[in-house]
This record gives structure tokens, sequence and C-alpha cells, in this order.
């Protein structure tokens, strides 16, 4: 162990520390195949040191996830082409299909929807306050209007259908496109759709 590894005292530095762990780890032996002594001694540090930052490995998943939807998301959409020319509802359809074809791409994010691991990430997906504030932030820029608990709902209903088609995929991006189009965007921009 290196002795040094919380000598600067700094909380976010050990944390990325771990999470950077906890990705390589992900990537090599699955989500389920994990366990925080392997997260402990990936991290370089000790168990003890593990469980001061993570009370157990949920919370540890869903600091993982949280901060992985987070880059996520940010990545995608700043790399999305200028689309100022397209309407809202494609530009929405090309940022979800952005979405989900970066998720599938990415390894320590990929094993995260193998069938092996569906009820991890059905537990993450109805837990983490970050990809809760995800959702919803992305929800009430494209429906201002809507009430915060309104927005929150939709928000959480959109991340249930991104895991959902990431967990049981369709016959390809057309058939996802087309579900999107009629079940998702409705909700989304369409001002007339209340919800209660």
């Amino acid at each position: 162990m290196n002795g040094d590894w919380l000598a600067d005292g700094r909380t976010e530095l050990a944390t990325a520390r771990i999470l950077d762990a906890v990705r390589m780890l992900f990537s090599e032996k699955g989500v389920s195949g994990v366990g925080m002594a392997e997260v402990a001694d990936a991290a370089g540090c000790s168990r003890a040191t593990l469980y001061r930052y993570f009370d157990n490995r949920q919370t540890l998943y869903v600091a993982f996830a949280g901060r992985e939807a987070r880059q996520l998301v940010e990545r995608v959409w700043r790399d999305r082409p200028d689309d100022a020319g397209t309407d809202r509802a494609e530009q929405l359809l090309d940022g979800v299909a952005a979405v989900l074809a970066e998720v599938r791409k990415t390894p320590h994010l990929a094993v995260w929807f193998e069938p092996a691991n569906s009820g991890i990430v059905a537990q993450l997906s109805n837990s983490s306050h970050v990809i809760d504030a995800i959702g919803t932030g992305f929800v009430a820029g494209y429906r201002p209007g809507l009430p915060a608990d309104a927005a929150r709902m939709l928000g959480q209903w959109m991340v249930r259908v991104i895991v959902s088609l990431l967990t049981l995929p369709g016959a390809g991006e057309d058939e996802e496109r087309a579900m999107l189009r009629n079940f998702l965007l409705p909700f989304l921009l369409d001002e007339r759709t209340t919800i209660e």
C-alpha cells in the first residue's frame, strides 16, 4: 500500500482514484465480479480507507454510475455537431441515440447492461440522485414550463426508457429511433402533454 495515499487530504482526489480503479476493474471483470477488496487493491489503498469513502458496494456503484453518467452526457452533448438548422425533435433523437451508442461502445459502461447485471442497473437507475438530477435538468431544458416534480418524474421515466433500450436492445437503430420518436418525444416536446 502506498503510505502517502491520503497525505494531501483531498477527498475529491481520493474518490476519483477509487472510481478510476472501479472503471478499470469493470472493464476487465464485469460488474458483478468486482468486490471491495479488489477495488481497494486496484486503487492502492486499504479496505478501511475504501470504506471511509464508500460505506458499501451499493454506495460505490451509485457514485460510479453518477460520475460516468455526468461525464457521458457532457461528452455527448459537447461533441455533437452544430445542429442549428435541425428541428428540436431531430436534435433530441440524435442526442439520445448518441448516448445509447456511446454507452454501447464504451467497455466499462456496456458491461453494466449485460443480462447478468440487469438487477444492479435497475437498482441504480432508481437510487442515484446524480442520475435523477441529470434527467431532471435535461427535461427542464426541453420543457422549461414544467413544474419541478413533473420534470423529475419525466426525467426518471426517460432514464428508464434509456436503460430499457440498453438492457433489451431493439432490432436496430431505426427501430429505436421510431420508439423514441413515438413514445419519448411527445412527453418531452409537446406542451399539451401534461404530467401529474
